[in-house]
């Protein structure tokens, strides 16, 4: 019973932590790049990774390209569907993952003495006091694996003239509720562009 408190206490708590920073952000760009001379953009269409329709649909697609569209013009680029500067793609990527909780085990033995400095008993100097109540022994670990669903967006700026990508940026968390990862989106894209090196337009 005490164990089963135990591990409920943490997962509640991995899961209030995952709730204070849901996602996490990274991008990585070429550094001979000058991404201030691109002016404008066209979409690509997705690389479908997932089969997933919880998690890859047209909601989502909508979702995508509006807040990304959005949030490119607020860095000052421009959608243009004639030779654009540079074409943008995501792909969605849904796996299946394993968080391991490594607990401790203790064994309660009654009785027995710690060690102490100080005092007197009996007529000589106490190094060690009675503890008749149980005391905890450490016997080992129990391992509990919680299984999770971890889902990645990403985005690619992609020079259009040389066919290479000059940016990607990825946005990572747990997404084991598909409605609210769906909901999630726009923060998730804005968390992504917000990395791209580029000055927000005035």
């Amino acid at each position: 019973m005490k164990k089963s408190i135990i591990y409920s206490l943490i997962i509640l708590m991995v899961g209030l932590l995952a709730s204070c920073s849901r996602y996490t952000y990274y991008s990585v760009g070429s550094n001979s790049t000058n991404l201030s001379r691109y002016r404008t953009f066209a979409w690509l269409p997705p690389i479908k990774q997932t089969r997933n329709v919880a998690y890859n649909n047209d909601i989502a697609d909508q979702r995508i390209h509006e807040s990304a569209t959005a949030q490119l013009e607020n860095k000052g680029l421009r959608l243009r569907g004639k030779n654009p500067d540079l074409l943008v793609r995501y792909m969605i990527m849904v796996d299946e993952k394993e968080r391991v909780i490594d607990q401790p085990v203790y064994n309660y033995a009654g009785g027995g003495f710690y060690p102490r400095f100080g005092g007197f008993y009996g007529g000589r100097r106490a190094y060690y006091y009675a503890y008749s109540a149980p005391f905890p022994v450490y016997v080992g670990n129990d391992v509990q694996r919680v299984p999770y669903k971890e889902g990645t967006l990403v985005i690619d700026l992609i020079d259009r003239k040389s066919s290479k990508v000059i940016w990607r940026g990825y946005g990572i968390g747990e997404v084991d509720n598909p409605a609210q990862a769906v909901n999630d989106i726009p923060k998730v894209v804005d968390g992504i562009i917000s990395k791209l090196p580029l000055n927000e337009a005035k």
